[in-house]
């Protein structure tokens, strides 16, 4: 009975957040395997406290606790009850708790800055990732509601604290440097997340519900931008924060997916000119990437990229004489597919 076990398994949650992370992740398995039970009677009794009772729990990761040594382990418990959750819920039952739940990621926990709390949007958007990979084209609309905000923290250049800083000691000069840093570190999961989640809602927004020529164009920059967003120094403050390696592969599978789901040359000449223009950078990693993400549309587009050859031509010519021997080798090897997709020797265009 649901009624019956229901409560004193709500009730370990002080107890078992003190024992650790261990403790807490067991309690919201066995809640999860509880919701895995319900039948629908149960479900439209019980569903609103328990998904306020895993809401609670997500702004765990704001709280810092000690005794959560590892946070990732107890967000996935709490995720994965959701989910099971969210698996029984009708679109009338699913939407209110989603808005709930955006509306609580978007508030302003410090009203002293009135900044909204970035460890929230950390774990909202891990949330969101688990919910576009379950629920797919059925999830997609809702990312009419997260274009907004997830174009503000690609946009933005560190939301780092109040910039009314009073000149104080060394010690407090450090601290501020230590927050400045950890913010940075925090902002870049962060982004990692949003690239994930919009990666998904391309792969899956089969009836471009969401990628229509308007939000394309909203999205663009922002998403490019991140080709020249200067990594952290250090990535060990914040618990599963991607490398370099990682964001690079995630941002170019979310360029390359939104190019495939355009299904348009008016879309995708803006793209292959905004990735074409990072290649210009003196840096090496925005011209990897720019390159990686022609890559991408040659092998995916394939025939139908021949009409963004004539504009990438110029663009490969410079890259083929760059002086870092990987722009070299894989500008070689992307004209070599342009070739073969043309039929025709390009070299002469050169």
């Amino acid at each position: 009975q649901v009624r019956l076990i229901l409560p004193p398994l709500l009730n370990l949650y002080s107890s078992a957040t003190k024992c650790g992370d261990a403790s807490l992740s067991l309690s919201f398995q066995m809640l999860a395997n509880v919701v895995g039970t319900m039948d629908r009677l149960a479900v439209g009794t019980y569903h609103t406290k328990i998904y306020e009772h895993c809401l609670e729990a997500l702004d765990l990761r704001r709280q810092n606790l000690d005794s959560l040594k590892n946070i990732n382990l107890v967000e996935q418990s709490i995720i994965h009850t959701i989910i099971t959750l969210t698996m029984k819920l009708t679109e009338s039952t699913f939407r209110p708790v989603f808005l709930r739940t955006l509306e609580w990621a978007e508030s302003e926990v410090d009203q002293s800055t009135s900044k909204r709390s970035m460890d929230r949007a950390i774990v909202f958007y891990k949330l969101v990732n688990k919910l576009a990979e379950q629920h797919r084209s059925l999830f997609t609309p809702y990312f009419k509601y997260l274009l907004e905000g997830s174009v503000q923290y690609l946009s933005e250049d560190g939301v780092l604290i109040s910039s009314k800083r009073k000149k104080k000691a060394k010690l407090g000069d450090d601290i501020v440097k230590y927050k400045d840093s950890l913010s940075g570190q925090k902002l870049w999961n962060l982004r990692a997340l949003i690239l994930k989640s919009l990666h998904k809602c391309f792969l899956y927004d089969n009836d471009q519900k969401i990628l229509d020529s308007s939000n394309f164009q909203t999205l663009l920059k922002p998403i490019v931008s991140q080709f020249v967003a200067e990594p952290p120094e250090s990535l060990d403050s914040v618990p599963d924060a991607p490398s370099v390696e990682e964001v690079d592969e995630i941002l170019v599978s979310c360029l390359g997916q939104m190019a495939v789901t355009a299904r348009s040359d008016v879309l995708w000449k803006p793209l292959n000119h905004e990735v074409l223009m990072q290649t210009r950078s003196d840096n090496v990693r925005p011209k990897m990437l720019g390159l990686k993400v022609v890559r991408y549309m040659v092998q995916h587009l394939k025939e139908e990229y021949v009409a963004l050859v004539p504009e990438t031509i110029p663009f490969l010519g410079e890259l083929l004489e760059d002086v870092e021997l990987p722009v070299k080798t894989l500008s070689q090897e992307i004209l070599k597919e342009m070739e073969t997709l043309s039929g025709e020797s390009l070299r002469e265009y050169l």
